[in-house]
């Protein structure tokens, strides 16, 4: 989906409930995080769970595709000192290595094929420090929409103007590679999700070896 799309989504997004509320995954995830240190939020959307993590005194870059993303997020963000950055994750990312004591994505990281997708996972590894924490949450094979639309590859189909990756426990930990494994299963959910008692989304919490 293009950015023109994406920005519209956005708008659509801020009549929501959910959007000011940090995700349910940021909330268990910031658990296994450091007591202190440097986050990036890759596929931030409005800055929700940015906002949650400078609030516990994280130092933070958000970064997400779509322009209207980041600037409600900056007007959203006004009273606290975070880094926004307009960014495609699909692209190598524009970070020293080993720069963030924590690399955190919601949602936004199941939309490539395999190729593309192995590489992403590399650079998330790459830009982490150490013995830092990886916090992935993605799209699952249980979904509804599984299998519909048209297969372009295994687990990734074209659905209406996006193409979208499903991920079970085992194929996402394929693309996983040097972390200890903290948290790995498919019982993420979202407020969405859980207001129709739905909890299937896939979740991972690692540290690097």
């Amino acid at each position: 989906m293009g950015k023109e799309n994406w920005d519209a989504q956005h708008l659509k997004y801020s009549e929501t409930e959910w959007i000011n509320k940090p995700s349910i995954f940021a909330q268990y995830a910031i658990g296994f995080f450091p007591a202190s240190g440097k986050v990036v939020d890759l596929g931030c959307g409005q800055g929700q769970d940015s906002r949650f993590f400078a609030e516990h005194d994280y130092d933070v870059v958000g970064t997400d595709y779509s322009d209207e993303a980041i600037r409600i997020a900056k007007d959203k963000s006004r009273q606290l000192n975070l880094d926004f950055r307009v960014l495609d994750v699909a692209n190598p990312l524009p970070f020293g290595d080993a720069s963030f004591d924590v690399v955190y994505s919601h949602l936004a990281v199941h939309y490539f094929d395999k190729v593309k997708t192995e590489l992403i996972f590399a650079e998330l590894s790459r830009i982490l420090k150490k013995g830092g924490i990886l916090a992935i949450f993605v799209n699952s094979i249980n979904d509804p929409e599984y299998g519909t639309g048209v297969k372009i590859e295994e687990d990734y189909f074209a659905i209406g103007n996006m193409k979208k990756r499903y991920f079970s426990i085992e194929s996402l930990l394929s693309f996983i590679k040097g972390f200890a494994t903290l948290v790995l299963d498919d019982k993420g959910e979202t407020y969405k999700d859980r207001a129709i008692g739905v909890s299937n989304l896939v979740q991972f919490i690692g540290r690097k070896l």
